[in-house]
């Protein structure tokens, strides 16, 4: 979670930054902005046509500074929009109204349209904006190659802007997708840990609750051996609460050695007969966690769930694949999850099961059998096995 809080802060921050950076890119253009207005102001003439052309020459440099301010927010995109327009008309007026050629300002409002058209439109726009000013070049007075440069030139300046504002785009989506990415992660890891804590903490509570209930049982008249049972509790609530506080650090892997211990204790505890098997194989890490789980997930099941009198857990290796198989002849299969590979009606245990194997192509098989009792097998191929 801390991790996903910094992140969030640096996208805000980077999000402030964009936008100032955006800013600050429109505005490296004022100093060319101002050419005109210096322009307007000492070109020859007088009387009402020269004031209007400076007006003219003002409110287009007030329009692109506030088109630079707002064009990246997209609550502000229709003020974008008729600025841009307002623009290009005031262009268009100063071309066709004034004796100087003001056909270079068009190369202004292409890069202003590339800015605040959405992305399907932006080229058209751009190529229009083109045509329209060597068109209105010509129709202004300018000869034939000076009217073709300020088209070239509007559309040059407009489709490096459309190139621009699309690389823009692309980094949102990118940094978008990448926080998404990370909340995902924090939730798979959310799912993950509730799982650990799930399974830790079934199995050692279970076993907490039989020996408590025994030690019920003893008193008063057995106290001594009340008295042992109430130091079994406190030993595996210690234990469960070593092994919680592992799995909040994330160090902890079960071990098939502790988990087979750990069920016979349980089993013993429970008052059902257990016959173990063991191969002596050296496993991967990842594999022996796996079948670790599969040993404390059966273990769990037959306490809880069963009512068995005999329990039999065995732990294969062979140079293909690594097993656990529980068994017991309990009457209680009705009551728990049944066969398959998929998680429909299957346990919170035996799903999280699944979703450990499955990584390392793993296969669960869950069922009650024919004569009676429940069977719970976990199969993981394994590379190297050796003995």
């Amino acid at each position: 979670m801390n991790r996903l809080r910094v992140f969030r802060q640096y996208m805000e921050r980077r999000r402030g930054m964009r936008g100032r950076n955006r800013a600050a890119f429109g505005l490296v253009w004022l100093g060319f902005i101002v050419i005109p207005v210096v322009t307007a102001f000492t070109s020859k003439g007088s009387g009402l046509s020269h004031w209007l052309t400076v007006a003219a020459a003002l409110a287009f440099t007030v329009s692109y500074v506030w088109l630079c301010l707002i064009w990246f927010d997209a609550q502000s995109r229709r003020i974008g929009y008729g600025l841009a327009l307002f623009q290009l008309a005031l262009t268009v007026a100063l071309t066709l109204g004034n004796p100087s050629s003001w056909g270079f300002m068009f190369s202004y409002c292409a890069a202003c349209v590339a800015l605040v058209a959405p992305s399907p439109f932006g080229l058209p726009a751009v190529i229009g904006y083109g045509i329209i000013a060597a068109g209105v070049s010509a129709l202004g007075g300018a000869n034939g190659g000076t009217a073709l440069g300020y088209g070239i030139s509007a559309l040059g300046v407009g489709l490096l802007l459309t190139l621009l504002r699309d690389l823009n785009v692309r980094n949102e989506e990118l940094q978008q997708a990448r926080a998404e990415l990370a909340e995902t992660a924090v939730a798979a890891e959310r799912e993950r840990f509730a799982r650990d804590l799930h399974d830790l903490l079934g199995h050692s509570l279970s076993v907490i609750a039989i020996k408590a209930e025994l030690a019920g049982r003893l008193l008063p008249d057995r106290v001594d051996d009340a008295g042992m049972e109430i130091g079994d509790v406190e030993r595996v609530a210690r234990q469960a609460l070593s092994e919680v506080r592992d799995a909040v650090s994330g160090y902890r892997q079960p071990t098939l050695a502790g988990e087979l211990e750990g069920a016979r204790v349980a089993l013993a505890a429970a008052g059902i007969m257990a016959e173990f098997e063991h191969s002596s194989a050296t496993l991967s890490p990842e594999v022996e966690a796996v079948l670790a789980w599969g040993v404390r997930e059966g273990a769990t099941n037959v306490i809880r769930h069963s009512g068995a009198r005999h329990c039999q857990v065995r732990v294969m290796a062979g140079l293909a694949d690594a097993a656990v198989v529980v068994v017991d002849d309990g009457s209680g299969g009705d009551a728990r999850p049944s066969g398959g590979n998929g998680h429909a009606g299957r346990g919170h245990g035996l799903a999280g099961l699944s979703e450990r194997a499955e990584p390392l192509r793993g296969r669960i098989e869950a069922g009650t059998l024919p004569d009676g009792g429940f069977r719970l097998a976990v199969s993981v191929p394994v590379s190297t096995v050796s003995a």
